[in-house]
């Protein structure tokens, strides 16, 4: 047995040697310190039986459907069309059974008779489907199965749900709503009209019913051309989502659906071999193969699944007409625009697999899991977008092909019963991604601290050393918010505690820092030392608060970085309640409540388990496999650990008085793993990248991916964790990373040192440089969150997001958009002294490198070309939106912290369009507490237009209501609310307040084409060798009901 480990073999000594004898086995088999990923630790499909299976049907199936008799060439070239789209599916693929007979595919449709229209005004609809029945090799005689339970809702947000069931064999372990983690209730569901039609369709199989159900909703529930329906086709069973007379989603499309029902199969039969002694002509035989293959219990380096219950997976296709881009699946070290798996042009092998893991130094280029999982696709093309949610926190893989003309198609294919699944439909891929935000929640807004910098290295040694990061930072004149501690702050590895030699006066430390503004975050893991004289794991083993072994009667034993440890079972209420409690300041000892926290490690890792994670068989609350909930199992601690800092300044978590809420801190949380619904709870880095440029490069379109699947708060490791790192990549490095989401510089413990100090004063300044700006706009990044928190739009966005009718942008993942306002042009290529970048159609662009508050060093360019512009080692090309307004604080660049510039005066930078306009608005919160929810907020509205500026105060955007009831036991959360009822009083306070805080300067921009007579005079100053005005001290502040309006042009 090979024990996986992060560090160096002199670091293990101290972990290994609690172990006797079994530390000198496993050190002599441990790892290098720093190697490339190891594949062998993680499976492919074709070693994962479910995956291999659901694979090989859908080959089968092609070949089925190509022809009936075999995959012969004369047959398949008198198919037409039809052969070529055979020959491109099959490229990639393994042909199965290619010299046996095929029968024609087994299809699923629905039982005659079945259908229960009876509570269509509730938005659902229900019928019976019959499971295929495949003959016995010896009887030829059909095994009769069980039929599934297909309903379907028409949901208030423009969405349809799919579900299918198996009830009557699905086994209680499995038997897990990832509903009740990935949303705050219950999806709520809009009336539909149900009809019938019969039409035949050309590849329907002889026999099969031509009836169709046609299921309207929307604001019109009719069969015209107009509206939204659901369509049914009985036999096969094929349901499809359609906006008008377009289908935008179609499932079981090719007819792949498939699903296992547990039944025992006495020995597997390899893919393409006969049964025993079966006729070597019978044409059922290879789909009895791919039923045999690999059924029972699983071995996979030396561990075994037992699969005490059989296996339950499920397979099946998604198609989207129209579409040929493919965005989502997060986490993935790929392309944005994913790559395809099978067909033509296929890049990988493998399908893209979504299941929680510890990748040790993970691959680029590559669809390999990684920490997180969001079983989400977003698609689009010329017609407009589509997507689709298959809701399961089971192992998941999915295919990706673009072989059928005019579609994208994907094949999903999850280990546990039932499909849950969502489709959507809208105009624009900002549309899908709004229908997906409002069922999954919208992001918690963060405090202003954490939208700054976060210094963090595994690990700061003590005191005097945290104490040296915080001088070195204000000696160098570096803004720093943050903090960070990791796994070496702690008694031996015991989370929730320090280490007295090193950290003798914890609450002191973190109070020195918070008197500058700054904040500490400590590393809180989800593996429990095992102790009987550690409080943490004594209480929780007595209220038998861990996952269990096997047979449901131990806490489950495994290896992490305490040694011997015990997880917490997070699936269980009561243990997330009882976790949540741990944070109080009187029981995590040391602590204050300017500490927050990071969530590591919980995929979760476990050092001795199969793909360095637990076994699917272990047992969690209810009796539930740990197969069924793996991918929850990271998002339902960080869900715990953010209840507990509510709960830490709240008591009461779900109070909405005005008073409670301006005295309840907004939690911050990091966590490594994720599922659908984690933004609700936080923040998420992309792991133990590597410094190297290709993982700088890689950053961008993870983190677009991230935001695609919901998590609009992300980051990378700026500098990259593993490896050192060489000055310009530093400095490059900062340079994005402080125009991403979350902005933290983090290294590996055997790495030199990295504070910008150490190095040459050159590359200091460029380091410094790039963090000044970063707080220079945070105005702006907080206008961002709040529309995130408001709508669920990401703050990193993929320039297909911003103009989605641009087919230029629908690939592109090299730069990004920071709103709607701010293109990004990263410099990603060493020794680079100019970048290229496209400027999208449908708009103008300002474009500055260096000098930035300077007006006369901006370029203008039309949308729809591309650019070559200069890129010195300290600037990053960015580019403002014609039209737009960015708000800054440009005195934030000689502060310590956010909080030391929250009432410094502002900037605003104007840019005009063609027509000579620009608007925006500031959103202004106090940076910390729940009080907005009380009306403590207020929206600037800054419009330029006629020659002049001005602007009025008034209540931000109502926001968006979740397509979910608030039955979730989350939904009551002061951090998940939505309704905003503004005390007038609370509101009058707050605007009172904010005349500390003025405009100082105002700089108008217009293109250099656009005649404008500026109107000079002493508080209008025209900018030498630009089309440009500086407004000084135009009198304005941020208590000003409305601005006075400046002329600044005639």
């Amino acid at each position: 047995m090979v024990v996986r480990l992060h560090c160096q073999q002199k670091t293990l000594m101290k972990h290994l040697a609690l172990v006797g004898t079994l530390a000198l086995v496993v050190l002599t088999l441990a790892p290098p310190a720093v190697e490339a990923v190891k594949r062998a630790d993680f499976k492919t499909c074709a070693q994962s039986s479910f995956c291999r299976r659901h694979r090989a049907w859908a080959d089968l199936h092609v070949n089925a459907t190509t022809a009936a008799a075999s995959v012969a060439d004369s047959i398949l070239a008198a198919n037409g069309d039809r052969a070529e789209q055979h020959a491109a599916l099959t490229r990639n693929r393994p042909i199965i059974s290619s010299g046996d007979v095929v029968a024609d595919a087994p299809r699923y449709a629905l039982v005659p008779g079945s259908i229960d229209a009876s509570r269509v005004d509730e938005g659902i609809w229900s019928a019976r489907v019959s499971v295929p029945s495949i003959p016995t090799a010896a009887s030829r005689s059909s095994v009769k199965e069980h039929d599934l339970a297909l309903t379907i809702t028409t949901l208030v947000n423009g969405a349809a749900r799919v579900q299918l069931t198996n009830p009557s064999t699905a086994p209680a372990a499995y038997a897990y709503d990832p509903t009740s983690a990935a949303f705050s209730g219950t999806p709520i569901a809009v009336p539909l009209v149900a009809g019938m039609v019969s039409a035949a369709a050309a590849d329907s199989p002889p026999g099969a019913s031509t009836a169709i159900s046609i299921l309207s909703f929307g604001d019109n529930q009719n069969f015209s051309a107009e509206g939204w329906s659901v369509r049914v086709r009985h036999d096969p069973l094929r349901i499809s989502l359609v906006v008008g007379l377009e289908e935008r989603a179609v499932v079981n499309g090719r007819g792949w659906l498939r699903v296992e029902t547990g039944g025992s199969v006495s020995a597997a039969a390899p893919i393409g071999s006969a049964e025993e002694g079966a006729d070597k002509t019978d044409p059922w035989d290879a789909w009895r193969a791919v039923d045999r293959d690999g059924t029972g219990p699983e071995e996979f380096n030396g561990h075994q699944d037992r699969k005490p219950h059989g296996d339950h997976s499920f397979g099946l296709d998604v198609s989207f007409p129209g579409a040929a881009h493919a965005y989502g699946l997060a986490e993935h070290a790929t392309d944005f625009d994913l790559p395809s798996t099978r067909g033509d042009g296929a890049r990988y092998s493998d399908p893209y697999r979504l299941y929680n893991l510890d990748v040790f130094e993970y691959e680029l280029d590559n669809p390999m899991a990684l920490y997180g999982s969001v079983p989400l696709l977003l698609t689009h093309g010329a017609q407009g977008s589509a997507g689709a949610l298959v809701l399961t926190a089971s192992e998941t893989w999915v295919d990706i092909d673009r072989s059928t003309p005019k579609a994208l198609g994907s094949h999903w294919m999850a280990e546990t019963m039932p499909a849950d699944i969502y489709l959507f439909a809208g105009a624009s891929i900002a549309d899908t991604h709004a229908q997906y935000m409002a069922l999954s929640g919208y992001p918690t807004l963060p405090p202003t601290f954490a939208t700054a910098y976060h210094h963090c290295r595994w690990n700061f040694n003590d005191e005097p050393d945290v104490r040296g990061i915080d001088a070195g930072m204000d000696v160098h004149g570096i803004p720093c918010d943050v903090v960070w501690l990791d796994i070496e702050h702690t008694d031996g590895k015991r989370y929730l505690t320090w280490d007295a030699q090193k950290f003798p006066d914890p609450a002191r430390m973190i109070g020195d820092l918070a008197s500058k503004g700054r904040k500490m975050v400590t590393i809180v893991d989800p593996h429990i030392k095992v102790d009987v004289d550690y409080a943490v794991s004594r209480e929780a083993k007595a209220k038998g608060l861990m996952v269990r072994d096997r047979e449901g009667k131990e806490a489950f034993s495994g290896w992490c970085w305490p040694g011997d440890s015990n997880w917490i079972d997070f699936v269980d209420p009561v243990a997330r309640d009882w976790w949540s409690g741990m944070f109080a300041v009187d029981k995590y000892k040391g602590s204050t409540t300017d500490l927050y926290t990071w969530n590591d490690m919980n995929e979760p890792s476990v050092f001795t388990g199969p793909e360095i994670t637990m076994h699917k068989d272990l047992i969690h609350h209810g009796h539930l496999e740990h197969r069924a909930v793996h991918n929850a199992y990271g998002m339902l601690q960080h869900k715990s650990t953010h209840l507990g800092h509510l709960r830490r300044t709240a008591g009461n978590p779900t109070t909405r008085k005005p008073s409670d809420l301006a005295t309840i801190q907004r939690p911050f949380v990091l966590s490594r793993a994720f599922f659908v619904g984690t933004q609700r709870y936080g923040a998420v880095w992309t792991g133990d990248n590597m410094a190297n440029w290709e993982h700088l490069r890689a950053s961008v379109p993870m983190l677009l991916q991230l935001g695609m699947s919901g998590i609009v708060f992300g980051g990378a490791d700026v500098g990259g964790f593993f490896g050192n790192v060489e000055p310009e990549l530093l400095v490059r490095w900062y340079q994005v990373g402080a125009l991403q989401p979350f902005f933290r510089a983090h290294a590996h413990i055997d790495t030199k040192r990295r504070e910008p100090w150490l190095f040459d004063d050159t590359t200091k300044d460029r380091i410094r440089a790039a963090i000044q700006r970063r707080y220079r706009l945070l105005p702006t990044l907080s206008t961002l969150f709040d529309a995130a928190w408001r709508t669920g739009a990401p703050i990193m966005r993929p320039l297909a997001y911003e103009f989605p009718t641009d087919p230029a942008t629908w690939s592109s993942d090299s730069a990004f958009m920071l709103g709607p306002s701010i293109l990004v042009a990263p410099v990603t290529q060493p020794a680079a002294t100019s970048i290229t970048t496209y400027l999208p159609k449908g708009a103008d662009w300002f474009g500055v490198s260096a000098n930035e508050q300077d007006p006369a060093a901006w370029t203008f360019s039309k949308g729809g070309n591309t650019v070559t512009v200069e890129a010195p080692l300290e600037a990053i090309p960015v580019w403002y939106r014609a039209g737009s307004v960015v708000v800054t604080r440009e005195r934030a660049v000689a502060r310590r912290s956010s909080a030391a510039s929250a009432r410094d005066p502002l900037t605003l930078y104007v840019m005009l369009s063609p027509t000579n306009d620009a608007r925006d608005t500031l959103v202004v919160d106090d940076g910390n507490t729940f009080a907005h929810l009380a009306g403590r907020a207020v929206a600037v509205q800054i419009k330029a237009a006629g020659g002049g500026i001005s602007a009025a105060l008034g209540a931000p955007a109502i926001p968006r209501a979740l397509a979910v009831d608030a039955t979730g036991d989350d939904a009551q959360w002061v951090s998940q609310q939505r309704n905003v009822p503004a005390d007038p009083a609370v509101v009058k306070e707050f605007v009172d307040s904010m005349v500390r805080v003025r405009v100082e300067r105002v700089v108008v921009v217009a293109p250099p084409d656009v005649k404008v007579q500026w109107l000079e005079s002493e508080k209008v100053v025209k900018v030498k060798g630009a089309n440009a005005v500086v407004v000084k001290e135009p009198g304005w502040t941020l208590g000003d009901a409305t601005w006075a309006p400046v002329r600044f042009a005639a």
